[in-house]
């Protein structure tokens, strides 16, 4: 096995002429769970990038003085404590006060966020109260309310301490010489605490011991990724393997709306993990997820009113506490450039590939090592989500729009152009020029567009049969693809790109989470229920070239984030062709494979897996029997668009690819899968020789223009008089153009949080806005110190940026 991974290595040429789909010929990806211990790699040339996101100030430092080496800032990670909320018993007897809302609650407060940021980060992270990220967008729409949530939930472990007391004594325990007991027994709680990074073990073992102070014994699991998941993640929660977790996400993009991060960490609609499905959130809570996620509303007011109190519930509710978004760093070697995201780093954004290059090299090979390979199986359904699996796999598929890794704004990828339709006096804006949009009065969903599936008949449900009476939305999206693009994109096994592929993608989405389907999905019927509140209807205009239109009451703030792109329809997991996910079907309908790990776990069955690992032999016998039958998946639908000889030439491509690369990991994106090794933890992408696309097609996305914010005025202020501040907003000493802003936005806190009043800037010249204190503003100041905290929004990236000042108000 060694042998095998002794890979050629090739060597660049500086030829100017731009290659298709990716600069580099290959990219090895290795694991490396030390930081430490990757620096040294990096500086002897081992590796050429570790995609982690690192928090570590002392490394951080021995990065920027060393010349071969260079970093990206990543703004899109954070840290929380994920509990267990089961019970309030588990299936032994054991009490799990974590299944007690108001202890969850109390955790806030029992916890001070500040010191984690400053003491076990750094000073390379901020305070996180709340779900939203402080430098994407929402939170300066919504500011106000985290400002006084933040006052609310202050650091106060007395009070914590008082609140738990009451609920545990209520829970049937008592205190016994301080310790926490139940039933006979200390009532111990399972930690499971990652131990890659000082910062992630430092941050468990400071909750750790804030619960050991108030009486609990905690039992410190140190893992490491593979070996926490088995126990958190893939788990029955009833078995209480666990109660605890210390929770890393990152944001692939940067959101321009979060509305949608409620129903994942809320509710049971997103996530098919055991944990998740287990939620039982606040109903009030649970439909103002929902409300988020379809945007339910008609405008911003309407909308920021929703989000205050889905902020206000998700604390009480707290299935976990957020603690630091961490500011970090992806250190590369100096020579290397990369299409790095915001939010995701270059791990979250499916340009990596494409833009992966070593200085003016075209060819050869890049090394990059992460902190866990392997972690779950792919699969593109309800597969493995988790960072270190999405990373590869957004190398191996494409899409209709590309996410713009400053903004997080669409742009067309595949899509030729589109025009959006919504209903008069809603807050949409079009920006970047590639979107028609429309204000109308009326937008009628056509009678023959289809409006839902039908999992008994396996047929699609029109307009006209789900709504007799006729239905009107908010919004319509036409999408045009260009004439050549069934005949330029193609899957890696050479398979062309079809409309089936599409279509196909459609009904699974809906059929998995119907009772009376032949693959039905506990885990995803909350999911299809939740969509079914705003879809409306899908209508196919033209079937090559390809023109379609989505309509629902869904909408976004930007035009181009209204286009639906159903190339894929849920890119959350990858991308596969019907041919592949065919296999998996016949697989889950014999229940010998799923899709989900909820439903494997409940059958009995292997967690489905394209990419290795036991499920191939039983996918390669399901290829075998759809070769035979010429096998065609929801046939009395798709047989339109299917034809028996179109599938015996793709499962037959299908089976030329296995028997060459001993995996059924078909995609269609820049690079292809060549091997995943899972032993020695190593994967292998190659270019795609029949990708379509040239390497530079999206080169300019080079530099984030992150604003820096500098604010002066005076140091006393009179209560009743006016004053005047100044903001300075530039981006690398030279002034942000006006053009360049959307907005300037300011809050006065007083000494102890509070809110005490809001406003916005006025532009003065670039780089360049005024804020004036009216005489009326100044009279509601109270006598003492006052924050000036001043929000800069800019167009250019999609986070936004702070600066504050400190003045006293005098009578």
């Amino acid at each position: 096995m060694v042998a095998v991974l002794l890979f050629a290595v090739t060597v660049g040429s500086f030829a100017s002429e731009v290659p298709i789909g990716t600069w580099v010929d290959e990219v090895v990806i290795v694991l490396e769970e030390s930081a430490a211990t990757a620096i040294t790699r990096l500086q002897v040339g081992d590796i050429d990038v570790y995609a982690n996101t690192l928090p570590d100030p002392v490394i951080f430092q021995m990065v920027r003085n060393d010349p071969t080496l260079g970093y990206y800032s990543a703004f899109g990670s954070y840290s929380e404590i994920t509990f267990n909320t089961v019970g309030p018993n588990f299936n032994d007897g054991r009490l799990n006060p974590f299944n007690n809302r108001r202890i969850r609650e109390a955790m806030n407060i029992l916890v001070d966020r500040e010191y984690v940021a400053q003491e076990v980060y750094g000073g390379l992270a901020a305070p996180k109260l709340t779900i939203l990220n402080s430098v994407f967008a929402d939170y300066a729409r919504v500011v106000e309310d985290i400002k006084l949530l933040e006052t609310k939930y202050a650091p106060n472990q007395e009070r914590a301490e008082e609140i738990i007391s009451e609920e545990m004594v209520a829970m049937g325990a008592e205190r016994v010489n301080g310790v926490w007991h139940y039933d006979g027994s200390p009532v111990v709680l399972t930690f499971v605490i990652r131990n890659e990074d000082e910062q992630r073990q430092g941050l468990g073992d400071y909750v750790a011991s804030q619960l050991e102070k108030i009486g609990f014994t905690v039992e410190r699991l140190y893992r490491n990724g593979a070996q926490a998941n088995p126990i958190w993640l893939q788990s029955d929660p009833w078995e209480g393997q666990w109660n605890l977790y210390t929770g890393l996400w990152g944001s692939p993009v940067v959101y321009r709306d979060q509305g949608h991060n409620f129903n994942q960490m809320y509710t049971d609609r997103v996530m098919s993990y055991p944990p998740f499905q287990a939620l039982t959130p606040i109903p009030e809570l649970e439909h103002l997820a929902e409300v988020l996620a379809n945007k339910d509303f008609t405008s911003i007011e309407e909308r920021a009113e929703a989000y205050g109190r889905a902020l206000e519930l998700s604390l009480q509710d707290s299935p976990r506490i957020f603690m630091v978004d961490v500011l970090g760093f992806v250190p590369k070697r100096a020579e290397i450039s990369v299409a790095s995201d915001l939010a995701g780093q270059l791990t979250g954004t499916t340009l990596w590939a494409s833009t992966l290059r070593r200085g003016e090299e075209v060819g050869g090979r890049v090394t990059i090592a992460i902190p866990s390979v392997l972690v779950n199986p792919w699969n593109p359904i309800a597969g493995s989500n988790m960072t270190w699996d999405q990373f590869p796999i957004r190398a191996t598929m494409d899409r209709g729009i590309t996410v713009d890794p400053f903004t997080g704004n669409y742009w067309p990828n595949r899509i030729e152009r589109a025009e959006v339709y919504v209903r008069e006096g809603l807050p949409v804006e079009e920006s970047l020029g590639w979107v028609d949009l429309e204000f109308v009065e009326e937008i009628v969903v056509p009678e023959d567009a289809w409006a839902s599936w039908d999992p008994v008949e396996q047929r699609f449900i029109t307009v006209a049969e789900r709504f007799p009476e006729g239905v009107t939305v908010e919004r319509m999206s036409r999408v045009y693809f260009p004439a050549d693009f069934f005949e330029k994109a193609k899957w890696h096994d050479g398979s062309p790109v079809s409309i089936g592929d599409i279509l196909f993608w459609f009904i699974i989405e809906f059929d998995r989470g119907m009772e009376g389907s032949p693959i039905f999905d506990e885990s995803k019927k909350s999911d299809v229920q939740s969509t079914l509140q705003s879809f409306r209807g899908f209508r196919i205009v033209s079937e090559d070239p390809l023109v379609y239109e989505w309509y629902s009451n869904s909408w976004a703030l930007d035009a181009e984030m209204n286009v639906t792109d159903l190339f894929p329809l849920d890119p959350n997991y990858g991308k596969s062709p019907w041919h592949t996910l065919a296999l998996g079907m016949l697989a889950e309908m014999n229940e010998e494979l799923a899709f989900s790990q909820d439903k494997a776990r409940k059958i009995g069955a292997e967690w489905l897996g394209f990419q290795g690992g036991p499920s191939l032999p039983i996918l390669a016998k399901y290829l075998e029997q759809a070769i035979e039958e010429g096998y065609i998946p929801y046939e009395n639908a798709l047989g339109k668009y299917i034809s028996k000889e179109e599938a015996l030439t793709r499962y037959n491509n299908a089976k030329a690819w296995y028997n060459d690369k001993e995996h059924f990991w078909i995609g269609d994106g820049p690079m292809y899968l060549e091997k995943a090794y899972a032993v020695e933890s190593t994967i292998h992408l190659k270019r795609n020789p029949l990708y379509s696309e040239p390497a530079d097609k999206w080169s300019m996305f080079d530099e984030p223009r992150i604003a820096e914010v500098a604010v002066s005025g005076p140091a006393r202020v009179n209560r009743g008089k006016e004053a005047s501040f100044e903001v300075e907003v530039t981006f690398k000493d030279e002034p942000y153009k006006l053009e360049h802003m959307k907005e300037v936005k300011f809050l006065i806190l007083d000494s102890r949080g509070n809110l005490i009043t809001t406003g916005m800037g006025e532009p003065v010249e670039d780089g360049l806005f005024k804020i004036n204190l009216t005489p009326e503003i100044t009279a509601q100041l109270p006598i003492g110190s006052n924050t000036l905290d001043v929000i800069a929004v800019p167009l250019l990236v999609g986070g936004a940026s702070f600066g504050h000042i400190n003045f006293v108000t005098l009578p």
